[in-house]
């Protein structure tokens, strides 16, 4: 999904301002002047954007819901409402909410200059301390009272599919790429798995209610000025804790399977499955710091029992979608997309077994 802010390096040409006067009336209306033209850059997503800085010298970032009737006006409302519940309780860095136009599904924000993605950084310009800002950032969204219009929300989380997981709609299956198909096609092939995945959602169920993020993934962390913002709240939600954990923990363990990559020369299978291992054990101290921060911010974590095992079971759920994701407009899976599945498969059949792989087994 679109993310609420820049990043350095993934700017395109946007919509052209003449096109859509709207935007320049939206931000006018809210004391921002209008953005300069010819200065103006858009973020790959799924939404329209605008990026730049204004006549009277503000930076920001416009972006237009879109989707379907129903869908944008559920995902305005939770922008919304999350955009002013920070702006009152700034206990999570992000950038500042400054309005929205429901008519024309617009929402803006301050602009991060030239922040960075920690998708684009981790592994370089990440460091212990950031990792820990996350969790801490997280274990303080747990533990905030969720806006009115944010708690009476009861629609389904897009993710897991669930009515996807045997067999997919019509509309799915005609748009899906030759690799988003072998995805499926894995999961299709796996009643296991798929009654895995039902037996988490299930779980969730029955798990302590929190607002979470809904969409967590390491895009959703930007870097600017050595401060970590969280951006993108139109999936927020009432929900179970460990579906936000699981995204970040699922993140790194999806990076150690990509690093089973370097292949030298002469190399074994075996030795490139160490190489991948080697790579986590080198990632993993980022999520036991993201742990003990989130822990530290949500003390009454420790009395979910069972929030370890359930992270680790939305961990290996993400890998899949990982897969899912990689596999868009692209013909065919990769041999390391398929490993990815293939750990995702074991995590889930028996997640409370890979807490303490995860770095996630202090819960107590």
């Amino acid at each position: 999904m679109q993310t609420e802010t820049g990043q350095r390096r993934m700017t395109f040409a946007p919509v052209p301002l003449d096109r859509v006067p709207e935007v320049a009336a939206f931000l006018t209306g809210l004391g921002q002047g209008v953005l300069r033209q010819g200065e103006v850059s858009a973020f790959r997503g799924r939404n329209d954007s605008w990026a730049g800085v204004t006549s009277t010298g503000q930076p920001v970032f416009v972006k237009r819901v879109g989707g379907g009737e129903a869908d944008v006006r559920r995902r305005m409302t939770r922008i919304a409402a999350m955009g002013e519940l920070f702006n009152v309780h700034p206990v999570v860095t992000v950038p500042r909410f400054l309005g929205h136009d429901e008519t024309n599904a617009l929402v803006a924000f301050s602009l991060l200059e030239d922040a960075e993605s920690v998708s684009d950084v981790a592994g370089e310009g990440f460091s212990w301390e950031l990792a820990r800002s996350a969790g801490l950032q997280l274990g303080a969204l747990h533990t905030l009272t969720p806006p009115g219009v944010v708690a009476e929300d009861d629609s389904e989380p897009p993710l897991p599919p669930l009515t996807a997981l045997t067999a997919l709609p019509m509309e799915m299956y005609l748009l899906a790429s030759g690799a988003e198909l072998e995805a499926w096609a894995i999961l299709h092939n796996d009643a296991e798995v798929v009654e895995a995945i039902r037996g988490l959602a299930d779980r969730q169920q029955a798990a302590p209610r929190v607002l979470i993020h809904g969409d967590l993934r390491l895009d959703q962390f930007l870097i600017h000025d050595d401060r970590l913002y969280l951006v993108d709240w139109e999936e927020s939600r009432v929900g179970d804790a460990a579906r936000d954990l699981g995204g970040f923990v699922g993140e790194w363990l999806y990076r150690g399977v990509l690093g089973m990559a370097g292949r030298e020369d002469g190399a074994s299978d075996r030795e490139v499955v160490a190489n991948g291992a080697r790579r986590f054990e080198s990632l993993r101290p980022y999520i036991e710091a993201f742990w003990t921060g989130y822990l530290e911010a949500r003390p009454t974590a420790h009395e979910d029992g069972e929030l370890a095992a359930r992270t680790a079971g939305f961990a290996g759920w993400h890998l899949f979608d990982r897969v899912l994701a990689a596999g868009y407009e692209r013909a065919r899976l990769t041999p390391l997309e398929r490993a990815a599945a293939g750990v995702g498969r074991r995590v889930l059949l028996d997640p409370a077994a890979f807490t303490t792989t995860l770095g996630i087994g202090e819960n107590r």
